[in-house]
């Protein structure tokens, strides 16, 4: 249990130089001007082999400086696991830093990067605010990041170095140029950089090292050569002088040391592996297939016994001595630790070691070549020991080393619930990706789950029946069946096919046995999903709130964040908004750990939250929201960016970023399209193109997209009254509006009124409030063109009555000028004056039109009221519209309604006009 306990820690501490390391003033200066400087970054860049680390540990241990280190392979491209490793790094500096995080890490559902990145960082800006004793400086060290390829740690990392509190630096080891801001933060002076010309040994520091700690005693002029030849290359020297040990012509040996560092390299392993003991050199080459090495999981690789058979044959510990045949693995990393052979020493209890990773690869290809039937073995081996310590993605990965694909299936669908229940979808594909497809079709409950990940991330639904079929053929246990029938429901659901998605659900709970809790949560929540698409409210509530009891009942944390955020959606349609922003909440708070950071699937929640604001015209409040739970949701699984996209758009059309809007939709429009499993994402997207179009006055690209839907077509055929057969009816409904506006802003309001009159029926009869509101509001607008002023008020007093207590705002302000027109004459008629004096003020400066009439007054400037009088003179003395209010003593969308009043009559549409203009027609005496 210590062992595997220990394992965390092989990442979090400084590797130890050893007491008689050469030291390295001149670069130790660098480095420590860039503290005193406070650069944000220290990089130190080169190839492998030129002591990067080494360096870097060696000038901590001189200055003192406290480090939080995270050394890092290949399996740290998983964000959840980089993230726990990193905050755990951090503790080791700050120990009050982030406990409940380490805790959340290790629940089923890991939090995002910045996130934790962002309250990590607050968390120790508070400390320090509050003069924390412990929260001093300190440098946080990433080593090998050359092996992080996962776009979203680069990401999170170029966040954090915007962030950075004044006390932490941080420090990057690599062999390659990270993809980071480093251009931006040397031309901003907050960059220090160490490089291969940096890096290399001069003369001195090389004389230093061959023979103060190889104690070589070689002659300056030797020294000079080994330097020339190496082109300071610090491991080629290390290498040499380790070669160089027992030889009686070491001049001859240094007059012949030639060739480019490879072939260098090649030849040296050569010499360092003849040179050592038998035992050695098998303990060498088999190890070689371990990214970190322990006594322990090093005897099981090599089949050596456990350490109490060894001590039953009276085995006594000879390290740092020549180790004898029996000698355990733990023994036998000292001996190398203690010869300087190649390894470093991952922590202070001496239990987790790796090779030099240039060491390691060049013995892991001699192991190769020289015995290629032996890896298979001792990847088994290492598998075998993972597994048996609770080491499972480990295990994994060398089972599929091992190309022991029948055991690797086994594991992977030993862990498929836990690890789909923590959300992550694409390590779970990954390793089913990595089998030969008739070994995941020869486990047919794997093949089940792994079609129905691929169904929720994009598979053709075609392909997918054609997959769930095979499961099924092959294997018609309760259990694969109710697996197939549940995946089957959600493609019922996808089509838009409500009864065969509703008797598939109950098909599968009956094949599914009660305490198969996991598909039976599964299929509450597509059963949630079809009923709301479908327009059944009451339905869909029973099913997501079912969901919602199982998911916590077996932490499955992923399913039900869904089934909130889901439930959500059902009161926007419903008009209820404050209701879905508790239900967000909830999801939210749901998808926290214990310090309130949020986990990837929290992006859903934000994203829908970001939704609301929008709505409720709070733009920069929800842009941080939308942009936020994209970032996470990218984390969880592609398609759960797409709504956040839509949202986006939305957004930063209202902001007045039309260029940031169009960009936004594309990117919309093309997650759909990759997500080929379900034609509702096209659907809507292309609803919200057409409805920028609109917005954006091209009137002409909407009316075209509405023509290739065919949906002039579908509503003579009597789809409005029928239901569709397409898509579900709630997504259909979103087409027919934005069809009906795009006929209003072409001048077609007739044509509009047809489609807007038996849609409006279809909503009120179904409860769904904001689709109500929204085709009132269109239907106003349409009388309005037809100069039927008392029906465009009558059907925009109804829009009100219903939007004003969830305080609607976007869906009347993104109808642009002629719903403000509508507003002002609703408020002059004392049509909900409030609030339409909140929404007038949610509008951006509009030309004012003459109000709708029969008989419109031709070149007449209408007089202004004795009230706005008042305001024109208060805007005329320079006072603000809150100014004005507490004047007069009247609210603030009062003001502002009269204020666009004026402006009407005025035939203005700023207040530097408007005084000008009054002060021409003699209204203002001049100044």
């Amino acid at each position: 249990m210590t062992t595997v306990t220990s394992l965390l820690t092989t990442k979090l501490f400084v590797p130890l130089p050893h007491s008689n390391l050469v030291l390295r003033p001149r670069l130790f200066k660098r480095l420590d001007e860039g503290l005193r400087q406070g650069h944000r970054l220290i990089l130190v860049s080169a190839p492998a082999g030129f002591g990067k680390t080494t360096l870097v540990s060696a000038w901590l241990s001189e200055s003192k400086c406290p480090a939080a280190w995270l050394s890092l392979d290949e399996g740290d491209n998983d964000p959840a696991r980089f993230l726990a490793y990193l905050v755990a790094a951090l503790q080791t500096v700050q120990a009050d830093v982030g406990d409940a995080v380490l805790a959340a890490l290790q629940s089923p559902q890991p939090p995002p990067i910045e996130s934790v990145l962002t309250s990590l960082i607050n968390e120790i800006a508070a400390l320090s605010s509050a003069g924390d004793r412990e929260c001093r400086r300190y440098t946080l060290v990433l080593d090998d990041y050359h092996l992080i390829t996962t776009q979203p740690i680069h990401d999170a990392l170029a966040f954090l170095l915007d962030r950075l509190p004044p006390q932490i630096h941080l420090v990057i080891i690599t062999r390659v140029d990270p993809p980071l801001p480093t251009a931006r933060l040397r031309g901003s002076g907050q960059l220090t950089e160490l490089r291969l010309s940096d890096l290399r040994f001069t003369p001195d520091e090389a004389a230093a090292f061959l023979n103060q700690v190889m104690g070589l005693g070689l002659a300056a002029d030797d020294i000079a050569v080994l330097v020339t030849r190496t082109e300071g290359w610090i491991t080629g020297l290390q290498m040499a002088a380790v070669s160089m040990r027992g030889q009686e012509d070491v001049a001859g040996f240094i007059r012949d040391f030639t060739g480019s560092d490879r072939y260098v390299l090649d030849y040296l392993v050569e010499e360092v592996l003849q040179r050592q003991p038998e035992i050695i050199q098998t303990f060498l080459l088999q190890t070689s297939i371990l990214d970190r090495l322990t006594g322990p999981l090093c005897d099981a690789v090599l089949n050596r016994g456990t350490e109490e058979q060894r001590s039953k044959d009276g085995f006594v510990s000879s390290a740092p001595q020549l180790p004898g045949s029996s000698a355990s693995g733990q023994e036998i990393l000292e001996y190398l630790e203690h010869h300087n052979l190649f390894v470093v020493l991952l922590d202070r209890e001496r239990r987790w070691y790796r090779y030099h990773r240039l060491f390691a690869d060049l013995l892991h290809s001699r192991l190769r070549r020289a015995h290629p039937e032996l890896m298979p073995t001792l990847h088994r081996r290492a598998s075998e020991w993972y597994e048996h310590n609770g080491l499972m993605a480990a295990a994994t990965n060398h089972a599929l080393s091992a190309e022991d694909f029948e055991r690797a299936a086994y594991l992977i669908e030993q862990t498929a619930e836990p690890t789909l229940m923590r959300g992550e979808f694409a390590t779970f594909l990954g390793s089913v990706e990595a089998l030969p497809a008739e070994v995941v079709r020869a486990r047919p409950l794997l093949h089940v789950y792994h079609t129905g990940i691929q169904l929720m991330n994009g598979l053709p639904l075609p392909v997918a029946e054609a997959r769930l079929q095979e499961a099924m053929e092959a294997e018609s246990s309760q259990v694969v069946s109710g697996a197939v029938v549940t995946f089957q429901t959600l493609i019922a659901a996808y089509r838009g096919d409500t009864r065969q998605s509703v008797e598939l659900s109950q098909q599968a709970l009956e094949l599914l046995a009660e305490d198969n809790l996991f598909l039976r949560n599964l299929v509450a929540g597509f059963l949630g999903i079809t009923y709301l698409w479908s327009g059944d409210f009451a339905t869909a509530a029973r099913a997501l709130r079912e969901a919602i009891r199982i998911g916590q009942q077996i932490g499955n944390l992923t399913f039900t964040v869904l089934a909130l955020c889901h439930l959500a959606e059902l009161h926007i349609v419903r008009g209820q908004l404050h209701e879905a922003e508790a239900f967000y909440e909830q999801a939210l708070e749901r998808a926290m750990d214990g310090q309130g950071r949020p986990q990837p699937i929290a992006g859903i929640a934000l994203m829908g939250l970001g939704y609301l604001l929008r709505e409720w015209n709070d733009l920069e409040a929800a842009l941080r929201r939308v942009v936020e739970g994209i970032e996470l949701a990218a984390k969880w699984e592609e398609m759960g960016t797409f709504t956040g996209y839509i949202s986006l758009a939305c957004v930063q059309q209202a902001l007045g970023n039309q260029e940031a809007a169009r960009e936004a939709i594309q990117k919309a429009r093309r997650t759909a399209k990759g997500f080929e499993g379900m034609e509702m994402a096209s659907v809507v997207a292309g609803v919200y193109q057409a409805r920028l179009w609109i917005q954006q006055g091209d009137y002409s690209a909407a009316l075209h997209w509405a023509e290739e839907r065919g949906l002039k077509d579908r509503i003579e055929a009597g789809e409005l009254e029928k239901g569709s057969r397409t898509v579900p009816f709630l997504y259909a409904a979103l087409e027919y509006m934005a069809y009906a506006e795009a006929c209003i802003a072409q001048g077609r309001p007739a044509e509009a009124l047809d489609i807007l009159s038996p849609l409006l029926q279809v909503t009120e009869a179904g409860g769904w409030t904001m689709f109500t509101i929204e085709t009132l509001a269109l239907e106003s607008l349409a009388f309005q063109a037809l100069g039927d002023v008392d029906q465009s008020m009558g059907c925009l007093k109804r829009a009100l009555s219903l939007a004003e207590p969830e305080g609607f705002v976007r869906v009347f302000v993104d109808k642009g000028q002629p719903m403000a027109q509508l507003l002002y004459h609703a408020a002059e008629r004392g049509i909900a004056p409030e609030y339409a004096g909140r929404l007038l003020a949610a509008f951006p400066a509009v030309e004012p039109v003459p109000a709708p009439s029969s008989k419109l007054p031709s070149e007449m400037i209408e007089p202004l009221s004795e009230r706005e009088h008042e305001v024109l003179l208060l805007i005329a003395e320079g006072l603000s519209n809150r100014e004005i209010a507490q004047r007069l003593f009247l609210s603030l969308s009062t003001v502002k309604v009269h204020t666009y009043n004026m402006y009407g009559k005025l035939g203005v549409h700023s207040r530097t006009q408007a005084v000008a203009k009054a002060r021409t027609l003699g209204i203002l005496p001049s100044p």
